[in-house]
């Protein structure tokens, strides 16, 4: 009978487009593995560890915008995948659970690898289909933008002479017909753009729309907005960096977000000034703010309609503090460390940039990037767990990469260079910003006033260095301090160990201040 739950469990991946599988092996979910190998037109990946499995699963979505499932076997491996759930749920990606089980009998009785399976993810998913022998259960034929969990209970014995299907000869229904747009107003203030989160596809819709309202364009590296595209309207006179000083010199009394939520503070602090209305253009349900006052959040459909509206702009100041001059006065800074790797980044290159301090101090030279180069992140909680496995899927056929994360960051996630050797040969670039800690709790207004003591434990200060673990994956190191030794980088996978000046460092923020 397992046969018959696997089989139909294969078809319904078909169905619903998943051609990718990440694979974290156990006995309970052999006999589905067995099948996935028998199967034609699915790619398998082969993971020892959860976590790494599905943050690449979520890249791998990333990139190529299809379903992907993650597969574990039963007990707390399926709890592994929680973090990542969560990621994709804010993302709104499509990512498929696939969790083995015991029988529904073991729930409850603390028999071995029996925990509670069923709803596991709880309101990060958009169902649970729990599937056992004699249970009815109707497949669905697509996935929406939401993770979905399956969880699969097989019994004893575990067969594994089960035979695949031809995943290509499953294809289910096409993508349904969108609903139509809802009625809205936008006001006649004072408007910016402010731009984050947008796949390069969304930004080709956006830039000719920007064009034409003329609107001062707040905008991050993740807009895809910067640089030279072919068959794209010039925004350079419309871009401003998405950095603390141009935001909070803006005279803005509307506000159009278009995509993801951005990163800078100066958007929270919007909570606490209802007098601005807020129009939300995003393919996420979410608005990225608490407060309901003069806040609305519109589907990605209504983009077309704003071009309709003549809105008058809105100024920024003249006092902006120049950013670019104390990027040149201060290159071994954290920020200016940014600046110099947007200018070794070459032409056509993909960027993930890690969250905490990497995103927000690239944000500050985005000016300086190379045409057609694209920037993802995982902005979808914030966090910075998984974000080298995310990466890694990102880059897997791609054939220049390059992440950019802190060093807390790269210690969440060290087992995730396992996959490499499954990759195709290609430079990947994985630069670690070593300053020692989490070193964004300095820059954190209300924990100034902190004990040093206490500083010390926030910050996860340490002095760990990186060259270890390149070693332990075959991957070349570089240790830099000065921008010079990124000239000329070999070919291959790289970890590039950047050792930012710290009193450079605190110059730089003090001129912002």
């Amino acid at each position: 009978m397992n046969t018959l739950i696997v089989r139909s469990l294969l078809t319904a991946l078909a169905r619903m487009g998943v051609a990718e599988v990440c694979v974290a092996a156990g006995a309970r979910n052999a006999p589905i593995i067995a099948a996935l190998t028998e199967s034609e037109g699915v790619k398998l990946w082969n993971f020892f560890e959860e976590r790494s499995a599905a943050f690449f699963a979520i890249g791998r979505i990333l990139a190529d915008k299809a379903p992907v499932a993650v597969l574990t076997t039963s007990g707390t491996a399926s709890a592994e995948l929680l973090p990542a759930v969560i990621e994709a749920h804010y993302q709104g990606l499509p990512l498929v659970l696939i969790t083995a089980d015991r029988p529904r009998r073991y729930r409850g009785t603390g028999a071995p690898q029996a925990i509670e399976q069923k709803d596991l993810f709880g309101p990060y998913v958009s169902a649970c289909l729990d599937v056992e022998v004699g249970a009815s259960l109707s497949w669905p034929t697509r996935i929406g933008p939401r993770p979905l969990h399956i969880n699969i209970c097989l019994d004893e014995p575990l067969a594994t002479n089960l035979s695949g299907i031809d995943f290509l000869a499953h294809h289910g229904p096409g993508t349904p017909k969108q609903p139509a747009s809802p009625a809205f107003a936008l006001a006649n203030e004072p408007t910016a753009v402010l731009a984050s989160g947008l796949s390069v596809s969304e930004a080709e819709e956006a830039a000719p729309l920007l064009a034409k309202l003329g609107l001062p364009v707040m905008a991050e590296a993740t807009s895809n907005l910067w640089g030279k595209w072919p068959n794209r309207p010039k925004l350079d006179h419309l871009l401003y960096p998405a950095g603390e000083s141009h935001l909070t010199a803006l005279d803005a009394q509307q506000i159009l977000r278009i995509g993801g939520v951005p990163t800078a503070t100066w958007w929270r602090e919007l909570e606490n000034h209802p007098e601005i209305h807020v129009t939300n253009i995003t393919r996420l349900p979410f608005p990225g703010l608490a407060r309901r006052e003069r806040v609305q959040t519109l589907p990605w459909s209504c983009l077309a309609e704003m071009g309709r509206y003549q809105l008058p702009p809105a100024i920024v100041a003249s006092q902006v503090p120049d950013i670019q001059a104390a990027l040149s006065d201060h290159p071994l800074s954290e920020p200016g460390w940014m600046r110099e790797l947007a200018m070794h980044i070459p032409d056509g290159s993909q960027v993930f940039l890690g969250n905490s301090l990497p995103i927000r101090e690239f944000n500050l030279g985005v000016g300086f990037i190379h045409p057609q180069v694209e920037f993802l992140a995982n902005r979808g909680a914030n966090g910075i767990d998984g974000l080298v496995s995310t990466w890694l899927g990102t880059s897997a056929i791609v054939r220049e990469s390059w992440l950019i994360l802190g060093d807390l960051s790269a210690l969440y996630d060290l087992a995730a260079p396992w996959i490499m050797a499954q990759l195709p040969k290609a430079n990947r670039r994985l630069v670690v910003i070593n300053n020692g800690g989490g070193k964004i709790f300095a820059r954190v207004k209300s924990l100034r006033g902190l004990s040093r003591e206490a500083r010390h434990i926030i910050e996860n200060r340490h002095r760990v260095h990186f060259g270890p673990w390149a070693e332990m994956w075959g991957l070349g190191y570089l240790k830099v301090t000065h921008p010079d030794q990124l000239d000329d980088l070999p070919e291959g996978p790289l970890l590039i160990e950047v050792i930012p000046d710290a009193e450079q460092t605190d110059t730089f923020y003090s001129k912002l201040a």
